[in-house]
């Protein structure tokens, strides 16, 4: 069920939905969400970016200040940090899409997802598909956003907040992507045939480089308990290597389950 005006406006008075709202923004059956003063424009790497490396990802942005106004290029992608501040409780979910009057000058943005329970700022990503170049300036109504209550309220171990990766809970919408954080629990095959469970990614507090916590599901007498940098942890490797019993393209591969065993010989 999509939340109207009233329902909107009565969760609003209770700070819930949205902790710092303005009523004004509310319409029949969504809420106009408000551009802050700050993006993130997206720096030229070169090679390719890996996914796993929270220092590569963060290495992608620069953090723009657009209080004097900031020149939205043609063909030009961009985060905007909304200043709205979410508060969303476990029994409504939300859905960010673009404003129409921003649709017919060409500028588009993606659907977002709002998750039960998720509480923070947000950033959204913009594009400019048109053959102009735009002038953007903070509290620019950029997007609006649906409320929608569930069937059931979400218990609490599933909600956004009882999350172990709940990557942008309570940050201030100026974070690029973390999607390294995605591979958190996920169960990796090494080409040497062993299988191994990643705990967590965290950062060195010497060198600053992104590690890779993981763990082996099997016997092992030296360790249980493993780290390698993330910037070595999917990396290319020879498939026709002497000790490549999988034939693996990378050093460490994401599987569903654990099938063959490639350290024992038939």
């Amino acid at each position: 069920m999509v939340l109207s005006y009233a329902t909107i406006k009565k969760y609003l008075s209770k700070n819930i939905l949205i902790e710092n709202a303005n009523n004004q923004n509310i319409h029949a059956s969504s809420y106009d969400v408000t551009l802050d003063k700050y993006i993130l424009t997206f720096k030229k790497q070169k090679g390719s970016i890996s996914l796993i490396d929270g220092q590569d990802l963060n290495n992608m942005y620069e953090e723009v200040n657009i209080s004097e106004g900031y020149t939205l290029k043609p063909g030009e992608t961009i985060l905007v940090v909304l200043e709205d501040s979410f508060n969303m409780p476990d029994n409504i979910c939300g859905e960010i899409r673009g404003r129409t009057s921003f649709n017919r000058l060409g500028i588009t943005i993606p659907v977002q997802h709002l998750n039960p329970g998720f509480k923070g700022k947000l950033n959204l990503t913009l594009t400019n598909n048109s053959t102009n170049s735009y002038t953007i300036t903070p509290k620019i109504q950029i997007a609006q956003v649906i409320f929608e209550k569930l069937d059931h309220k979400v218990k609490k171990e599933n909600s956004y907040s009882a999350k172990k990766t709940k990557t942008y809970q309570n940050s201030d919408g100026r974070q690029g992507s973390m999607v390294y954080k995605d591979y958190i629990g996920k169960v990796v095959r090494h080409f040497k045939g062993n299988y191994y469970y990643i705990e967590d990614i965290c950062m060195d507090s010497e060198t600053k480089e992104y590690t890779v916590i993981y763990r082996n599901i099997y016997e092992r007498e030296d360790s249980n308990i493993w780290a390698r940098p993330a910037k070595m942890f999917f990396e290319k490797i020879d498939p026709n290597r002497k000790d490549n019993l999988t034939n693996q393209k990378y050093r460490f591969e994401i599987v569903d389950e654990l099938t063959k065993d490639y350290t024992k010989k038939d």
